[in-house]
């Protein structure tokens, strides 16, 4: 056995480079999944064994252990140490302050969004933020910056660049809405964030023509052309030819969204690779359509290089142009590499190349291992290059095939096999960040994705050209046709029967296990690939074994949720949070409802203001009201555990999570354990002690000078 695998690996040996960026990723999740940070010792450690490794590599080259083993302990042991050293090069968190305060910061980026009540406002970025008002008075400027949403009948028009003061209510990140939930205190830490804000008056523009960089000029560029392009396409048209332009996401109504993420079209409304190769692509065939008229004018020159070249330019001025969204970024780079090989005279897309792309990318931010946009990218990326390779002997004997019918199948088979691969990696992705699944979604990309890439596009590009002389309305007009016929498509494929089907949130393990399989199906040769498709299923069955919890409590108490009657039933109160509430349906995969305020549904029992669960081995009890005076004998007996959302009163003899625990540990979780036991999960203990957690309440680091002397 050890001879045959020796020979199986030698003989897969140009091919374990690949498995690099697999192994890095590996690093950099250990490093995310710890529930106590690693102090220096621990990064030291991490870099002498990267070294021990490499020189390990060097000496014994020809020794097969060595290589396999000190490849893959040196690549995970990179990962956790660029995760380190990514997280201890941010500022920590400031401690905002709990009421109402003036403020004074300038303005680094606008754009216009929709909140949670349904109306349009401007919302702001703000850095160099300083509080005016109590004991922040004359203190340095935040480090991190703050996300400001004004009022919707605020008249002001503030630009990149100006300085604003405004009177605003600041919140920190947010805490999850349950343990292993959505972490916004983590993306918070590494996107430079202190906090949210919402004005609670006028904002003052202090500086209309204030100090100008390249970027407070190329954000006022943005503004002004999503001001034109709306004014030219107003409602649901402009909003889309805004977002995929110059990347003004925000106006987009939440209905619309809603609309395209059934249909399996979500990606259309967000900046990302398909826009950028279809902006390249259209300028790779306009420039090699000029030279190859001029070499008809005995005019040498290199039309695929210069076109590749001139693609790439372009594609740096759109991304530019829509704001540097991070998959648009990471797009361009990897476009960039396939330039580079289509210099050197080699393929331009392959599985080498992505392992470098993907290797450089993690290398640079590592922390975007979690991100939903890499994970997609790099999931239908290597799926399209896999699927391919193993096709492209029959597809290319079909392509020069005397039979009529079997060159046009050829043609046809290309985007369906495309959407199929590519839609079909990122199913389990989508179940694990969204809770869902399109089944249509194929259809519906057959159809929009060459809208978009012969129509609407073009016209955006023209229309850009026509701005400067003000006529961009002569191609805007004809896009919006475009954007009307896909809204339409996804109406309708939207309102098919089982268009979004609502699934348990595949698990962090189950993602894992996903990529795992995936990418062993997809980087070995030969028929030893097929066992990566084990994994894959068990990860795609796992929400239908996944335990769900019996009882959900927010981060601080303010509602809770009972499972009952295949339902998640919410109280106290008629309106829970919202994000609190998708977070909720996205994990369970469940469908909302109030709780009762007299009544049963199912094991759940509710009298006023007290429900109880019933459980083998002894009820839940629920205290949701704080009117309840302090629980007696009455509603203590047949009881395992009390929570009490309003205060802190217990029952003799039982645990208790009361308002004091939920401040103090965040988000609680109560499972069943075996047929009469419960286990109790809260998310200080699922995160542990790391950087982006904050403490208790959301406090952070007071914004105070250092004492001079101890």
């Amino acid at each position: 056995m050890r001879v045959a695998t020796a020979m199986w690996l030698w003989g897969q040996h140009d091919g374990l480079v690949l498995w690099l960026p697999v192994l890095l990723a590996g690093g950099i999740v250990l490093y995310f999944a710890l529930r106590w940070e690693p102090g220096g010792v621990w990064a030291l450690a991490a870099g002498m064994a990267v070294v021990a490794c490499l020189s390990a590599r060097l000496i014994w080259p020809a020794r097969l252990p060595v290589r396999v083993g000190c490849g893959v302990l040196g690549a995970v042991a990179a990962g956790c140490l660029l995760a380190w050293a990514q997280a201890h090069r941010q500022p920590p968190f400031p401690d905002l302050p709990r009421r109402a305060v003036h403020l004074s910061a300038r303005v680094v980026g606008v754009e216009r969004a929709v909140g949670h009540d349904g109306a349009l406002a401007w919302r702001l970025l703000l850095a160099d933020a300083r509080f005016l008002d109590g004991i922040n008075t004359g203190m340095p400027p935040l480090r991190r910056r703050l996300l400001l949403r004004l009022r919707p009948d605020d008249p002001a028009r503030p630009v990149a660049g100006d300085g604003v003061s405004v009177y605003a209510l600041l919140t920190p990140p947010a805490f999850p809405a349950l343990p292993g939930g959505y972490d916004a205190q983590r993306r918070a830490w590494f996107d430079g964030l202190a906090g949210y804000g919402r004005a609670l008056g006028p904002v003052t523009c202090l500086h209309v023509h204030g100090p100008s960089g390249m970027e407070s000029a190329v954000a006022r560029l943005r503004q002004v052309m999503a001001a034109r392009i709306r004014a030219a396409l107003p409602g649901m048209r402009g909003a889309v030819a805004a977002t995929v332009l110059v990347g003004a996401e925000g106006a987009i109504d939440p209905e619309v969204r809603d609309t395209f993420a059934d249909a399996g079209l979500a990606h259309l409304l967000a900046v990302a690779g398909l826009h950028l190769a279809i902006v390249m692509g259209l300028v790779m065939g306009v420039v090699r359509a000029g030279l190859a008229l001029s070499e008809r004018m005995a005019l040498f020159w290199p039309c695929r290089q210069i076109a590749a070249v001139c693609a790439l330019l372009a594609g740096g001025g759109y991304v530019v142009m829509t704001g540097g969204h991070l998959p648009a970024l990471r797009s361009l780079f990897m476009a960039g590499l396939a330039v580079m090989a289509l210099l050197a005279g080699r393929r331009a897309m392959s599985m080498r190349a992505l392992a470098l792309a993907v290797t450089l990318l993690l290398c640079l931010d590592p922390e975007n291992v979690a991100e939903l946009s890499l994970q997609m990218s790099v999931a239908a990326v290597m799926a399209l290059i896999a699927g391919f390779d193993s096709l492209r002997s029959r597809l290319s004997a079909w392509r020069y095939e005397v039979a009529l019918w079997r060159r046009v199948a050829v043609r046809l088979a290309h985007p369906f096999l495309a959407s199929v691969l590519a839609g079909g990696a990122c199913v389990p992705v989508g179940m694990a960040h969204f809770g869902t699944v399109q089944p249509w979604f194929v259809m519906a990309n057959l159809l929009a994705v060459p809208l978009m890439s012969i129509w609407i596009m073009p016209w955006g590009l023209v229309s850009v050209l026509l701005m400067p002389v003000g006529l961009e309305k002569l191609a805007l007009v004809p896009m919006g046709w475009g954007i009307g016929v896909v809204a339409w498509l996804a109406r309708m494929v939207a309102s098919l029967p089982m268009a979004r089907v609502g699934v348990a949130a595949m698990g962090n393990g189950a993602l894992v296990l996903f990529f795992a399989g995936l990418c062993w199906l997809c980087l070995w040769r030969g028929r030893v690939r097929l066992v990566g498709a084990m994994p894959i299923v068990l990860a795609v069955m796992s929400p239908l074994v996944a335990a769900r919890p019996v009882l959900v409590i927010a981060p601080e108490g303010r509602v809770a949720a009972v499972v009952a009657d295949h339902a998640l039933l919410t109280g106290p109160g008629a309106r829970p949070d919202p994000f609190t509430l998708r977070e909720w349906r996205r994990v369970t995969g469940l469908p909302t409802g109030l709780l009762p305020v007299e009544g049963q549904a199912g094991a759940l029992a509710c009298h006023g203001g007290i429900c109880r669960i019933g459980e083998p081995g002894g009820d839940i009890i629920l205290i949701v009201s704080a009117s309840i005076p302090p629980p007696g004998r009455a509603v203590c007996n047949g009881g395992r555990l009390l929570v009490d959302l309003a205060a802190r009163r217990g029952c003799p003899g039982m645990p208790l999570i009361g308002r004091f625990d939920t401040w103090r540990n965040g988000a609680y979780a109560i499972y069943r354990q075996g047929r009469d036991g419960v286990y109790i999960r809260s998310d200080r203990h699922v995160r542990g002690v790391r950087p982006w957690v904050m403490r208790p309440g959301g406090a952070g680091v007071p914004d105070l000078p250092m004492a001079q002397a101890e």
